[in-house]
């Protein structure tokens, strides 16, 4: 019996990975036929109501649509103005201006920009933006997705300005202040693989003998402001002031002369506004917390009409970006629908603890794979954490070691939404490439198994020295 249940929590996965990988379906059918597969199951095996599925489902739903749809959405939306406006052609040229490297301009857009895009926003515009500029300015559609499907990794757990983390801690019944200093010590190696991937990415191994420098310069700029501002501001910042290090230190670095301030402050202003309205959103207190859907969607539309563009046009830009990207918000609203279906039934817990039961001891080496499991599913760090955080906590035997596997199931998260339909359909449809998710996807394999052994490891280490993160 526990087998068959075991089997049966795990069969949607397995059908949602066959269908996109095995069957290269287009990702809103794969996750279709796995929602589909998780119902049946549901109520035929798991005894859940109709009701309570179609509950289930319709709370997963109206989460793909708001908040994460709308932020998707509007991210997109803020891209499609510049567009409109024909400033990508001016951000396009500060960019060649700055450096006519590739493997610089990667680095700086998908690291520095989508890491502050991830610390301001999350929900997907730290792939959805930077992608979209990366293929603006001439980048292969598949490097350029692979790139900030890579980049936006490990910063998932300080992303949002913080909510991962925060939601965390309250899960797994730890302190905020230990939780955040834990994470971002334990995530030091995996993170600063990122950089040396995006330049195998963009020019292989010629483009890491060769611009190592370039890489170190962004892992220092970024980790070293996790590092100050973690353990002494919160969870709230390190993304955001490690995305604007990284910023900064790449424009010092770059050539300067024949770039036009005043126009290039033109060309970025939709994404200047939303930086600037997101910072004082996050600056509010919790009872007037506003989506960060709804702050993006203003400030691109004010940044809009600051270059001209009608309001006629602005409303025509936003209903063919929703009408492009439908596809998109489908696949996501039905994977959400599947992961709360599958979190009522108990199925999700049915698999962690079964990889629990399995590993025993070597649980350390295996934490970060639970978490990846629920990046995976939901597409979220947060949602992970809710998934499993208590669980991953649970599993310690001190205080030290429930910090640990609570860092360990955000770090995984975050892994884990290198491969997920969401972030592969939110990239693909970014650069053009909607229905070729499945190629996507298997040459993000090779990455993600580095990055997740490096990150599993670092687990282990850690449990062996437990006074590290205690």
């Amino acid at each position: 019996m526990t087998n068959m249940k075991t089997f049966l929590s795990i069969l949607p996965i397995a059908v949602l990975v066959a269908a996109l990988a095995g069957f290269g379906l287009p990702a809103w059918c794969a996750a279709l036929a796995a929602f589909a597969v998780g119902v049946v199951e549901a109520v035929f095996y798991f005894d859940l109501s109709v009701a309570s599925v179609a509950q289930c489902a319709l709370s997963g739903a109206s989460t793909g649509l708001f908040p994460i749809g709308l932020v998707i959405v509007a991210a997109l939306f803020t891209y499609a103005v510049t567009v409109e406006s024909d400033a990508i052609s001016e951000i396009k040229g500060g960019l060649s201006r700055l450096s006519a490297d590739r493997r610089f301009q990667a680095l700086l857009v998908a690291w520095g920009f989508g890491g502050f895009m991830e610390g301001m926003a999350g929900f997907g515009t730290a792939v959805a933006i930077p992608c979209a500029i990366l293929v603006g300015i001439g980048f292969d559609p598949v490097k350029a997705v692979l790139c900030c499907l890579v980049a936006n990794t490990t910063p998932t757990a300080f992303g949002s300005v913080g909510v991962p983390t925060m939601v965390l801690a309250g899960e797994a019944g730890v302190d905020l202040s230990r939780l955040t200093t834990t994470i971002a010590f334990l995530q030091l190696a995996a993170t600063s693989l990122s950089p040396f991937l995006i330049l195998l990415i963009v020019d292989g191994w010629r483009g890491v003998r060769e611009c190592w420098r370039f890489a170190l310069v962004a892992d220092i700029a970024f980790l070293s402001s996790w590092l100050l501002v973690a353990p002494f501001l919160g969870c709230e910042l390190p993304d955001i002031v490690g995305g604007i290090a990284v910023m900064l230190a790449f424009a010092l670095m770059g050539r300067r002369d024949g770039i036009d301030l005043r126009r290039q402050a033109w060309a970025w202003m939709p994404f200047a506004f939303v930086v600037i309205a997101l910072g004082f959103a996050a600056l509010l207190p919790p009872e007037r917390k506003v989506s960060p859907g709804f702050v993006i969607l203003a400030a691109g539309t004010l940044g809009a009409l600051c270059q001209r563009i009608s309001p006629v046009r602005i409303a025509a830009i936003a209903a063919r970006t929703v009408a492009r990207y439908s596809l998109a918000l489908f696949t996501i609203c039905a994977v959400l629908a599947l992961a709360k279906v599958m979190g009522a039934t108990g199925m999700t817990q049915t698999l962690a603890d079964a990889l629990v039961a399995a590993t025993g001891r070597a649980y350390p080496a295996v934490s970060g794979i639970v978490g990846a499991l629920g990046g995976f599913v939901t597409g979220s760090g947060t949602s992970s954490n809710v998934l499993f955080g208590s669980l991953q906590a649970s599993v310690g035997s001190s205080e030290a070691q429930k910090l640990l596997f609570a860092a360990a199931n955000v770090m995984g998260a975050g892994i884990g939404k290198m491969l997920c339909p969401q972030s592969l359909v939110l990239g693909c449809a970014a650069a053009g490439l909607s229905g070729r998710e499945r190629s996507v996807m298997v040459k993000a394999l090779g990455y993600f198994a580095v990055v997740l052994f490096v990150a599993c490891l670092s687990v282990v280490l850690f449990s062996a020295i437990p006074s590290i993160c205690g």
